[in-house]
């Protein structure tokens, strides 16, 4: 056992506060005085004198700063000293962080985080708590304000099925969409709700999800045959993650035979789910993750032609959808690693970054071909079992057999499904 006499880290265990406690000595104990005797050395708590080998007494040394201390003017104390700087003490090992960081490290030793829900509890009130759990005094309080400021919109038509006004962890990603401005993030908050009472998304996801499950209907079948994106596994965190394979898509050719509607449902049911699975873990293991890791396959593999016609058909479906998604599901990317980028998206890609918020930039990892320039970054995130196979290997055959294929959308698709062809 240790105790900590650095007067800045608490009662946690894992901090040495001196050389002594490093070595196994209990510092404020008469057992580490009885111990140092052994290397030849005697101290006299209540005298503040030193003795030597022949105990010989000598004058008091006004220059020891404790009477625990040895004398700091030798060499070898200097080092021990050297060695308390870089690993003793824990507030020296992270001297990067910050006061705020310090704090909660600190409290966190002090106050275990021990999450122990009980059957019937309210899952709001639990949200609020792992909520308040997580965020600094400063930001708690704005998160507050929020909440105050779009109280009104508890009756909105957008609430009726889902109390997302009141809902912590959805106004906190608002707040981070917009740098912890209240006004700006009640203002998004509410653009978002209209849009979902004017899309009527609750009703229609409810008559997609039925129709994606039956998987019968035409444009059902149309859009599974040539999908491009897929649930890969689950993260370390438990959360799903999706690997777009827009290399191998014509979301163009989709849109023309199913209409941007579907499109849209299609990608609102992925945020949807994404969420809802966010919801659940939040709830079950009492941690704070509503963010994802997403993984975007660029690879010109040469198994689907036409590669940049498929990209500029794919802008204007997107151009479209992605002001919702950044609207209604704000700060939801964790991680995006976008593979085996041609030299052509780089290009593209250096003029967009300035374009791009700080913190947005940084979550997008841009990965040349070579599976071995992101396969280590992503074995971090998530198990080798969630990476696809053909983005663990350079091996062209599994490049080949990877799924979802996607493809093509020939023209008159749907009317050649509704006719069962």
């Amino acid at each position: 056992r240790h105790t900590m006499v650095h007067g800045g880290c608490g009662d946690n265990i894992g901090c040495f506060g001196d050389v002594w406690s490093l070595l196994g000595y209990k510092s404020g104990d008469e057992s580490a005085l009885k111990r140092r005797q052994t290397r030849g050395l005697k101290v006299v708590d209540d005298s503040h004198q030193v003795y030597r080998h022949d105990f010989q007494k000598v004058q008091p040394r006004p220059d020891i700063p404790s009477p625990r201390k040895p004398p700091p003017q030798s060499v070898f104390w200097r080092l021990l000293a050297a060695l308390r700087t870089l690993f003793c003490c824990c507030c020296r090992r992270h001297g990067d962080a910050d006061e705020e960081g310090l704090r909660n490290s600190h409290e966190g030793a002090r106050d275990t985080w021990v999450w122990d829900p009980r059957p019937g509890d309210d899952e709001l009130e639990l949200e609020w708590r792992i909520v308040e759990h997580e965020l600094s005094s400063e930001m708690l309080g704005k998160l507050r304000e929020l909440r105050e400021a779009v109280a009104h919109l508890d009756s909105h038509p957008a609430c009726a099925r889902e109390p997302h006004s009141r809902r912590a962890a959805t106004l906190l990603r608002y707040l981070r969409a917009r740098n912890g401005d209240v006004q700006l993030s009640a203002k998004l908050f509410g653009e978002a709700l209209d849009w979902r009472r004017d899309f009527d998304v609750d009703a229609k996801m409810q008559a997609w999800r039925a129709e994606w499950d039956a998987g019968t209907s035409a444009r059902v079948r149309v859009l599974r045959k040539y999908v491009y994106t897929k649930c890969v596994g689950l993260d370390f965190e438990g959360l799903p993650v999706y690997m777009h394979r827009t290399c191998q898509c014509d979301a163009g050719g989709l849109v023309r035979e199913l209409g941007q509607e579907v499109f849209v449902l299609h990608q609102v049911k992925i945020m949807e789910d994404c969420f809802a699975a966010a919801q659940e873990r939040m709830l079950k293991t009492g941690k704070l993750i509503t963010n994802f890791i997403e993984i975007y396959d660029q690879g010109d593999y040469g198994i689907v032609d036409g590669y940049m016609r498929r990209g500029y058909a794919a802008w204007e479906p997107y151009k479209k959808i992605v002001p919702i998604l950044d609207k209604v599901y704000p700060e939801r990317l964790r991680t995006a690693f976008i593979c085996r980028c041609p030299n052509v998206f780089a290009v593209f890609w250096r003029l967009v970054v300035p374009l791009l918020p700080a913190a947005t930039a940084k979550k997008v990892r841009l990965k040349g071909y070579a599976a071995s320039s992101w396969l280590s970054e992503m074995q971090e995130l998530m198990p080798e079992s969630t990476i696809p196979p053909h983005l663990r290997s350079d091996d062209k055959s599994l490049w080949e057999a990877a799924e979802p294929r996607g493809g093509w959308v020939p023209e008159g698709a749907l009317a050649k499904m509704e006719r069962g062809y």
